[in-house]
């Protein structure tokens, strides 16, 4: 997930069928741009489909809010002239998936941007997760990016029909031989919830130890190696280095739309 590596995406496909993925895609409100319900074909591993940032932000938002998938809402309030205050349309929210997913989720995805392609993306006052996403010919890139308390997505492109290849291309006064979602967007939609997010309270993700099985193979072997006799110092069920966690909140739900 980290280093963005499609192929394991193509053989999820293959492994569990189209069916459940278009299932959870609705859950999350995720359809096209124009409204239309995502296409049941192999490609859909890769993205294949235009999207608004809106539907993005707010379908991250829903592992954000541990699961709790909320609809978008634009207006905040309504006044009239005469200060009276109108009723706004209220979110209405549902379960698309469980806290237990949506936190290994949450954990695989803060390593994109701890170490992998979303490494410009990521804040370092609090934590984040995100994905890149980057098209054939470079015509769009991306960063979908959330924190326990708010999501946002960035997308870099031409508008309408025209299909723009960002490769030798001059972008701000910047130029980029070739354009990655992680290193345009990403540091736009760093810039965006920086300031977003100034003086806003910063909880943590629930996070889910998530086993590598070469290191941890080899932390066995060297334990083996020691005294047998020795008691451990573990106890069953506990995570290296993730006990002291999961005192995230999780309200992420209902504020993708308010993302850059």
């Amino acid at each position: 997930m980290a280093l963005s590596v499609n192929t394991y995406f193509i053989q999820m496909i293959e492994d569990i069928g189209i069916c459940p993925v278009t299932r959870m895609a609705d859950k999350l409100g995720v359809v096209t741009a124009d409204g239309q319900k995502l296409k049941e074909v192999p490609a859909i591993s890769l993205g294949t489909e235009g999207m608004s940032p809106l539907t993005m932000a707010n379908a991250y938002a829903t592992f954000a809010n541990r699961g709790t998938y909320c609809t978008p809402v634009f207006i905040e309030s309504v006044t009239t002239a005469q200060g009276k205050s109108l009723p706004v349309p209220k979110s209405s929210c549902s379960r698309a998936m469980s806290e237990r997913t949506a936190d290994t989720i949450n954990t695989l995805l803060m390593g994109v941007v701890d170490s992998g392609t979303g490494r410009e993306a990521g804040l370092t006052s609090r934590d984040n997760a995100g994905k890149t996403g980057t098209t054939d010919s470079r015509h769009n890139a991306w960063f979908v990016g959330y924190t326990p308390n708010l999501s946002g997505a960035v997308w870099v492109g031409a508008a309408g029909a025209e299909q723009v290849s960002m490769e030798n291309i001059t972008i701000g006064g910047v130029y980029h031989p070739k354009v990655y979602g992680g290193q345009v967007p990403g540091p736009i939609w760093k810039d965006a919830m920086s300031g977003a997010l100034d003086g806003e309270p910063a909880p943590d993700f629930n996070t889910v130890h998530i086993p590598k099985p070469e290191k941890d193979k080899k932390d066995k072997d060297d334990r083996d190696e020691g005294d047998d006799n020795k008691p451990s110092d573990s106890r069953p069920g506990d995570d290296d280095g993730d006990s002291d966690r999961g005192r995230g909140r999780g309200n992420g739900g209902g504020r993708g739309g308010n993302g850059p």
